[in-house]
C-alpha cells in the first residue's frame, strides 16, 4: 500500500520506534517531535496524521483539523490515558480513530490501513490530494499573495500582524500581545486600533485578490490565522 505517513509525537524515542515499524510494513514516513517541527515537513502530500492529542507547542486536533481542511488526510490521535470523555470529544472534533499510549505498532499498523480504506473509498467525484498554494507573505516588499496568484500591497503593521500570527502556537495569537508587537512600531497602539487594522486587511485582501483572508477571531484569546502559508 503506498500510504504516506506524518508521524508527531510528544517522545522522541516513541516516534522514531512507530515511524521505524511503519516504514518496515511498506509505508513512507516521515516523524516530528512538535507542531512546528511538522508543519515544516508538509511540502508534499501526506495520506495519514498521527499525533498526540497534547502536544508542547500546541493542541493535536486543531493541528489535524488544519492540515486535513487542505490535504484531506485522516486523522489518528494519540492520547496518555484511557479517557471515554476525551475520546469522544476528540472523534466528535473529526478525528477518524484515538489509541491510548502506550501505542501497540501493530495496531496502530491495522488501524492507519482500515482508516486510509475508508477514506478512499470511491466517491462521485474524486479529487487528487494536492499540497496547497499557500498565503506567501513577502516581507522585503511588503506584499502578500494569495493562493489564487493574485497579490495585494500591505502596510509595515500589516506585516507585523501576520508576521506574529505567523510565528504563534497553532497560528494563534492573545490580542495583547499583538498590540504590544504593534506599538512596537506605533507607540500608544490599542485594542481597538487592532480590530480596526484586521478589518481593513480582510476588506482589502478580498477586494483585491477575490479571496476571504483565512484571518479569523479566536473565541477567548486573539486571532489565528487558520491557512497554509509561506514567508519570502
Amino acid at each position: 500500500m503506498d500510504l504516506s505517513v506524518l508521524v508527531v509525537m510528544n517522545n522522541r524515542s516513541v516516534c522514531e520506534q512507530l515511524a521505524d515499524h511503519l516504514g518496515r510494513a511498506g509505508m513512507r514516513v516521515r516523524g516530528a517531535t512538535s507542531l512546528v517541527q511538522a508543519e515544516a515537513l508538509v511540502d508534499e502530500p501526506v495520506g495519514m496524521l498521527v499525533v498526540d492529542a497534547q502536544m508542547p507547542d500546541g493542541d493535536g486536533l486543531d493541528f489535524g483539523q488544519r492540515l486535513r481542511s487542505y490535504l484531506g488526510c485522516g486523522v489518528i490521535m494519540c492520547m496518555d490515558r484511557d479517557d471515554k470523555a476525551l475520546r469522544i470529544a476528540l472523534l466528535r472534533g473529526g478525528a477518524n480513530a484515538c489509541l491510548v499510549a502506550p501505542i501497540d505498532p501493530d495496531e496502530l499498523e491495522a488501524t492507519l490501513i482500515s482508516v486510509y480504506r475508508c477514506l478512499q473509498a470511491p466517491s462521485p467525484n474524486p479529487l487528487p490530494m494536492q499540497v496547497p498554494s499557500p498565503w506567501l507573505l513577502d516581507g522585503r516588499q511588503l506584499v502578500l499573495r494569495a493562493p489564487n496568484g493574485r497579490s495585494v500591497a500591505i502596510t509595515s503593521l500589516e506585516h507585523c500582524l501576520l508576521r506574529t500570527l505567523f510565528s504563534g502556537v497553532d497560528r494563534r495569537v492573545g490580542r495583547s500581545v499583538l498590540v504590544a508587537r504593534l506599538a512596537e512600531a506605533a507607540p500608544g497602539y490599542t485594542e481597538a486600533r487592532l480590530e480596526a487594522l484586521v478589518s481593513r486587511l480582510r476588506a482589502k485582501v478580498v477586494r483585491k485578490c477575490g479571496l476571504r483572508l483565512p484571518l479569523v477571531s479566536s473565541y477567548g484569546h486573539g486571532y489565528r490565522f487558520d491557512g497554509y502559508f509561506s514567508l519570502l
